[in-house]
């Protein structure tokens, strides 16, 4: 076997493992090269820079939502001077892409970091920092968007993702669901590893909201 045969299949080999650790939707083909950390959740229809893969990062427990772009490559002067930028990017330990984001070349986005839905990121986003917009600018904090989320818990309705979501929602607890949002605007699902005690009940009522703790 030729020397650039070998190492294209070690990479593969390598590449496969790094899957085995990531949560992918559906079933997407993954570019050779990209270096993905461990439960890293990639959502349907996420596009990577196929030719420039190797240069992609994606740092432990971070989230890239469905329709999300990253892009390596600007290829904006090539038909006028030749040349073709290429950077790379990472995305950091428990940032969070939201849907249909664009990652342009060269960008970091810092741990624990939130780019917003629809956001065109073309600069550094510092750890911790709330982003969006064409270009996306900073909002605020993570720690002031968790502050917020946190004081919005103590009003709103909150039901354990684990029985009120996917294969295990049932029609009455649908009918909870479509009654909170009805009178207060929305409702919260909350991870089994949340510090909340999850108790659930098929029949509406105070049973089926999250206990939280005193």
């Amino acid at each position: 076997m030729r020397t650039c045969d070998l190492l294209h299949t070690i990479d593969r080999l390598r590449n496969g493992l790094r899957r085995s650790r990531a949560a992918v939707a559906g079933r997407p083909l993954l570019p050779p090269g990209l270096c993905i950390g461990q439960g890293v959740y990639i959502g349907r229809s996420v596009q990577f820079d196929w030719m420039h893969a190797h240069l992609i990062v994606l740092e432990d427990e971070c989230t890239i939502v469905d329709g999300t772009r990253i892009l390596c490559h600007d290829a904006s002067s090539n038909r006028r001077l030749g040349v073709t930028w290429v950077a790379p990017v990472r995305v950091g330990r428990r940032a969070f892409v939201g849907a249909d984001a664009m990652i342009l070349p060269g960008v970091t986005i810092g741990e624990n970091a939130v780019v917003a839905a629809g956001a065109v990121v073309t600069r550094d986003v510092a750890p911790g920092t709330v982003v969006a917009g064409v270009p996306a600018q900073p909002l605020r904090t993570t720690v002031e968007l968790d502050d917020e989320r946190r004081r919005m818990l103590e009003a709103s309705p909150a039901f354990p993702r684990i029985d009120y979501h996917g294969r295990a929602l049932s029609t009455a607890r649908l009918g909870e669901l479509l009654e909170a949002a009805r009178v207060s605007g929305g409702y919260f699902l909350v991870e089994p590893d949340a510090p909340f005690a999850p108790s659930c009940s098929d029949s509406p009522g105070p049973s089926s909201v999250l206990e939280r703790p005193t």
